[in-house]
């Protein structure tokens, strides 16, 4: 194995993510202290707010001083490098309308798509449409700035306009596949950021009169994952060249698609419920309920592997997305290991369910554990296939080996040579 002295820099700054963290949760109480805004008419998705305070601090800072992440030869000067365009600004803005377009038919085609459950989509695509008038002036103010003017959008258009030939096929496959992603995980996490802030207000409201073990328990839980979800909306959200968080590859493999996606709904409300339903009436805090002492230290750790989880999350700062590589991430929880996120969710839910613990006896409980460690595996699958796409970038190769030899489980890696880093 190559020696690394240096972990390469990371794509994005793990203080200023969680300033921008802040700015978010502020942006969050406020919203709350006003009421319930998603009812007036001027803003239809309150978390649209924190999510564009967290976007306007992280490319902003960003934008002033560059140094604070890795350097990017995808960062749109601010000097012009050609004069401007006006057709290929044209066949550029063709090929935005034709992914919309296809976007907005996919979503009137799938059933999934039809019910309320999205309902807070619909609100957050409503909320952001005005921000559409920019897109005109923003691609004549790129245009002249984009290193290789012949990008996804201009290929796009050019299909609409009938010039085949000189299309660029796996542009266009990788500029789709990335719309799928995008089109597939925004519709969730919009839905569960709006939940979840609702939640979130709820125990900070709860907490007011019962300042018990639960209580606190449930305001760190939200918070938790209210953070995680305000940064992957803005993941999604955010993928543009304008901040140096556009697409670079997505998963090139089947099975890469297939252990993300069953993780998510709607395929896990099938998988999780017929096939890995590892829990049943017992919890730990039901079960911990006469051991107040390790109740406490239990919900402590449990909060703790939540927080971690979320900080993994707000270390892509505007880069957060699976099945892509937008950047590669070595600070922040990465800088103990290469995936934190996994890891902490993982040991979360063996906390939360105690699947070894059942009302119906041991073999019940047998059978929860092993039902548990299977989605375990599917996690774990999830990091290999992500593994093997990153590698492709040299400065992922380069962490990954400083990550085996300084990284929090070099000395488990050791006796467990599974978890450690294959090359390709």
């Amino acid at each position: 194995m190559n020696a690394v002295s240096a972990r390469p820099r990371s794509a994005a700054n793990f203080a200023l993510c969680c300033v921008a963290m802040v700015a978010g949760l502020a942006l969050v109480a406020a919203i709350d202290n006003a009421g319930d805004l998603s009812v007036r008419g001027w803003l239809l998705y309150a978390p649209l707010l924190p999510c564009l305070g967290i976007i306007l601090v992280i490319a902003l800072c960003e934008r002033l001083w560059p140094s604070l992440r890795a350097s990017s030869s995808g960062t749109l000067p601010g000097k012009a490098l050609r004069p401007l365009d006006l057709r290929r600004v044209g066949i550029r803005l063709c090929g935005v309308a034709a992914t919309f377009g296809l976007l907005a038919f996919a979503y009137w085609l799938f059933p999934e798509y039809g019910g309320n459950f999205y309902d807070p989509y619909w609100q957050f695509l409503r909320t952001l449409a005005p921000l559409g008038a920019l897109i005109p002036l923003y691609l004549v103010w790129a245009d002249r700035r984009i290193d290789e003017p012949g990008d996804e959008y201009y290929a796009m258009g050019t299909v609409i306009i009938g010039r085949w030939r000189s299309v660029d096929g796996a542009l266009i496959r990788r500029h789709l596949l990335g719309w799928v992603i995008k089109g597939f995980f925004l519709p969730l996490m919009t839905v569960y950021l709006s939940a979840e802030v609702r939640s979130l207000s709820a125990a900070l409201h709860a907490i007011v009169s019962d300042h018990g073990v639960m209580a606190v328990y449930q305001v760190f839980y939200h918070v938790s994952y209210t953070v995680d979800l305000l940064f992957c909306v803005v993941g999604y959200g955010a993928a543009i060249r304008l901040f140096d968080s556009q697409i670079r590859s997505v998963e090139p493999t089947v099975a890469g698609w297939v252990v993300a996606l069953i993780c998510y709904q709607p395929f896990y409300s099938v998988i999780g419920r017929f096939y890995l339903q590892y829990d049943d009436a017992i919890y730990w805090d039901n079960w911990l309920l006469t051991l107040p002492a390790v109740r406490v230290a239990w919900a402590a750790v449990i909060i703790a592997l939540t927080v971690i989880y979320a900080l993994c999350t707000v270390s892509f700062g505007l880069r957060f997305s699976n099945l892509t590589h937008r950047g590669i991430i070595t600070g922040g929880p990465y800088r103990f290991t290469k995936h934190p996120a996994y890891l902490a969710k993982n040991l979360s839910w063996w906390l939360i369910s105690v699947p070894f613990v059942s009302e119906l006896g041991w073999s019940a409980a047998l059978r929860n554990c092993v039902l548990l460690a299977l989605l375990n595996l599917i996690y774990y699958a999830r990091a290999r296939t992500e593994e093997r796409h990153l590698s492709r970038d040299p400065t992922y190769v380069a962490y990954a080996l400083w990550i085996d030899q300084h990284g929090l489980l070099a000395g488990l890696a050791r006796v467990l040579p599974f978890i450690r880093y294959r090359t390709p």
